[in-house]
């Protein structure tokens, strides 16, 4: 029997209800192994951009969620880059939120329908990735704003590294 595919991803899981439902069981499976744990932002991140009428109504979390999944493709294991976030009471530190762009009809071929059979921890893994790779691929429209953006805040990590430290 077919269910229903999501509207946002296509993913047959009973439309938009139980896709959520799969990330939501996926999201809770982080805590039951480190090598799931690893992948849980990557999850977040390419579910985001596969439902980003839910998780990036504001150009704010649109181009967060855009530049974290570029982070982890292009950036792996950067964890400074990957959260960098302007200091309180700085603002004038951080780069300037770019315009949402237009959403993508096409967001990637894989959909969390395809990692949610994963036999095993290391099978999830690769599934994960392999899900975050082809959304990438997906944005490609969307590349040089992210990266701009990464170079951006970047720029900003640069920069505060020096004066900052207390004495």
């Amino acid at each position: 029997m077919q269910l229903e595919p999501c509207p946002s991803c296509g993913a047959p899981l009973g439309g938009r209800a139980g896709c959520q439902a799969a990330f939501d069981e996926l999201s809770a499976a982080s805590w039951t192994s480190p090598a799931r744990g690893a992948m849980h932002n990557m999850l977040v991140d390419v579910y985001a951009m596969q439902h980003p009428e839910d998780y990036g109504h504001s150009a704010k979390s649109y181009i967060r969620h855009l530049t974290a999944l570029a982070c982890l493709i292009e950036h792996p294991g950067d964890e400074r880059l990957y959260w960098a976030r302007p200091a309180r009471g700085e603002p004038s530190a951080a780069p300037p939120i770019p315009s949402k762009p237009a959403l993508l009809e096409a967001r990637g071929a894989l959909t969390i329908a395809d990692v949610r059979g994963a036999a095993d921890d290391l099978e999830y893994q690769r599934l994960v990735r392999a899900w975050a790779a082809s959304v990438w691929a997906a944005y490609a429209p969307q590349h040089a704003l992210a990266r701009d953006y990464l170079a951006a805040l970047r720029r900003m990590l640069d920069g505060s590294a020096g004066g900052s430290k207390a004495t």
